[in-house]
Order: C-alpha cells, then sequence, then structure tokens
C-alpha cells in the first residue's frame, strides 16, 4: 500500500471502529491489498479484483490469520483503534501516570481547570493537554472502543462531573481515584441522574489493581496495570501505532515495512507487529528481538541498492531478507511462522 494514502486513510478516521487489512500473497494479483473498517471498504489497490469478489467472506473474519480465496492464500490482518488514555485531573498522582502511560508508548490526552496543572501535565509528557472546565473539555473528547478513561480529580463534584459525560461515551475502561465509600456515593448518584446502569456497574472504583500502593507513582503504576490488563484481555493486533504512521507519513524515500503474519513457540510480538526499516538503516517499531535487532542494518543497506531485478526489486534486498529467512529457519508466507515485507 502507499504509505501516504494508509497514513491518509487511518489518519483522517482517527483509527476509529474495527478494520481489515487483506493481502493477496501470491498468484496473478499478488501484492493486491483492501481495507476495511467495519466491514466496508474503505480502500483498496486497482488490482483487488480477487479480494472484492471475495467481499462477504473478508467481512465475516474475526480474527487475523491466512484465508484460502481462489486457491489463493491471503493475509487478512484484524485491527482496532490506537489505544488512547484520557486523564481528567493533574495531581501528582495524574502526572505520574501520564509518565508511565508515555513509556509504554501509549497516546495521552489530559485535562485540568487550572493552568498551574496543565502545565504539569505538559511537562508529564502528555500529547494533548486540555486546560477548561472538565465538563466542557470532556465536549471534545469523542471516546471510542480503544478510549481508556482514569478520572484522577481533585473533588468529588470535578469526580461526578466527569463521569456523567464520560458514561455517555463509548469507552473501553472507566476508573475513578477515590475511597470505597466515595465511590459508592458516586454510583449512587449517577443512579439517580439515569446513567445506564450496565455502565455505572462496569466503573472501576476504585481505581486500579490492588498492590498495596502508597505513593503516587506506585497508585499510577496500580492504575496502568489495570488498563493494561483490560487492553490485553481482548484478541487483538497491533495494527498502526501513530509513531509508525508519522514515519510512513514523513518518509519520502522508499522504505521497507515488515509485518509477523505468523508465529510459533516463544516469540515476543504477536501476530500484526510491525517494523518500518529506513533507508538509513533505522527503524521504527519493531518485529521481536534477538536476531531481528540486526535486520534494520542489513536490510537498510541492502534495501535500497541497485541494481534492480525484473519486477523492480533490489537484488541485494532479495539476498539480505534470504539470508535472514535462512538465519531464522523460517518460510516467507509460511502459515506457521512467517514475515511478509512490502514496499512502503
Amino acid at each position: 500500500m502507499n504509505r501516504q494514502t494508509l497514513a491518509d486513510v487511518l489518519q483522517s478516521t482517527n483509527q476509529t471502529g474495527s478494520y481489515t487489512l487483506a493481502t493477496v500473497l501470491e498468484g496473478a494479483e499478488a501484492g493486491s491489498q483492501l481495507l476495511l473498517r467495519d466491514g466496508d471498504a474503505l480502500w483498496q489497490t486497482q488490482s483487488a479484483e480477487l479480494l472484492q469478489r471475495q467481499l462477504a467472506v473478508l467481512q465475516a473474519c474475526t480474527a487475523t490469520g491466512f484465508l484460502t480465496l481462489e486457491g489463493q492464500r491471503v493475509f487478512a490482518e484484524r485491527f482496532g483503534a490506537v489505544p488512547q488514555l484520557v486523564v481528567c485531573g493533574g495531581g501528582h498522582v495524574a502526572a505520574a501516570l501520564v509518565k508511565q502511560a508515555k513509556l509504554l508508548g501509549i497516546p495521552v490526552l489530559a485535562i485540568d481547570d487550572r493552568e498551574e496543572f496543565a502545565q504539569q501535565l505538559r511537562a508529564a509528557g502528555a500529547d494533548t493537554v486540555l486546560c477548561a472546565p472538565f465538563a466542557q473539555a470532556l465536549q471534545d473528547v469523542p471516546g471510542g472502543s480503544e478510549t481508556y478513561f482514569a478520572v484522577l480529580t481533585r473533588s468529588h463534584v470535578f469526580d461526578l462531573d466527569c463521569l456523567t459525560r464520560i458514561l455517555q461515551k463509548p469507552a473501553a475502561y472507566v476508573g475513578m481515584m477515590g475511597s470505597r465509600k466515595r465511590a459508592a456515593l458516586v454510583h449512587t448518584q449517577l443512579a439517580e441522574l439515569g446513567l445506564p446502569q450496565e455502565r455505572i456497574d462496569a466503573l472501576h472504583a476504585p481505581i486500579g489493581l490492588s498492590i498495596g500502593a502508597k505513593t503516587a507513582q506506585e497508585i499510577a503504576l496500580s492504575i496502568l496495570a489495570e488498563i493494561v490488563s483490560v487492553k490485553n484481555s481482548r484478541q487483538q493486533t497491533e495494527g498502526f501505532s501513530p509513531a509508525l504512521l508519522a514515519a510512513l507519513e514523513q518518509q519520502t524515500a522508499p522504505a521497507v515495512l515488515a509485518t509477523i503474519v505468523g508465529r510459533h513457540g516463544s516469540t515476543p510480538r504477536e501476530e500484526g507487529s510491525k517494523m518500518l526499516v529506513l533507508p538509513d538503516g533505522s527503524a521504527v517499531g519493531s518485529v521481536g528481538g534477538g536476531i531481528m535487532g540486526v535486520v534494520p542494518g542489513v536490510m537498510g543497506v541492502a534495501a535500497f541498492a541497485p541494481p534492480l531485478d525484473d519486477a523492480g526489486n533490489s537484488v541485494k534486498a532479495q539476498a539480505a531478507l534470504s539470508d535472514i529467512v535462512g538465519r531464522l529457519n523460517l518460510n516467507i508466507f509460511h502459515p506457521r511462522k512467517s514475515i511478509l515485507a512490502e514496499q512502503a
């Protein structure tokens, strides 16, 4: 797929919804692709006739893996929205939570109505900081299937203000900091306001896993651990991270996108993990450790060097990839363990 097209499509939609990216791996249409969002065709290459004919099969696909369509193997990658953490409040716990979330590469939007605390959230690394009354700021936060809300305000009144609006939005997780007594009071008041009972019952309050946390940093760790537990409890692939999309959008020279399409044994990364290899040998993202750590350097030297074969592929890149495949005992597009490398 043209990297700019992909970046434009996913950035413009903010990756809301559920996506399926189908790629034909063999035959006359090898390399053709079709991108679906919530079952609807969003983008395709000009030669995606096979995928169009088999649209109903792709729409019924619920997991990442290989499909055989009209005798040809197709890799269907399922992924959802990029996870986003929304932090309401700007105190010490909120700042610690922002810092730790950024260490995990999670985009963070933070809200506080006081400029000095908003500045503290910026200093902690929040990607976006809204300095406005909570109710007003939350009007501009749409929520979504991968949005995680952490309500860490300084007052019960503000907690209620935030939750009244958040529980009317789609969300993967909603948590509120406070004592069990405070949480029980909030449950009662939310019910009196007519909020859906199933949403109230799903509220994580008190927020975080019970690890005996004492300090702001430990409380933040307990919150993030609970969020990660919820996030990873659902089957998903990594899709296209904000860093990868940004790199695809900014890169003007040819690049190589490596995607894990199958795994076996104790490999650390899941299907859908991606690594963008740039001409200088640097990489964005990772498809694993060990020998894969040398792949960017090898591919960076080889993938962009002439001469080219009849199909326009770098001869040195093909040799480098074959060497890597041999040393890893891989068979490209093998259904059990394989790496898909494509020109990005």
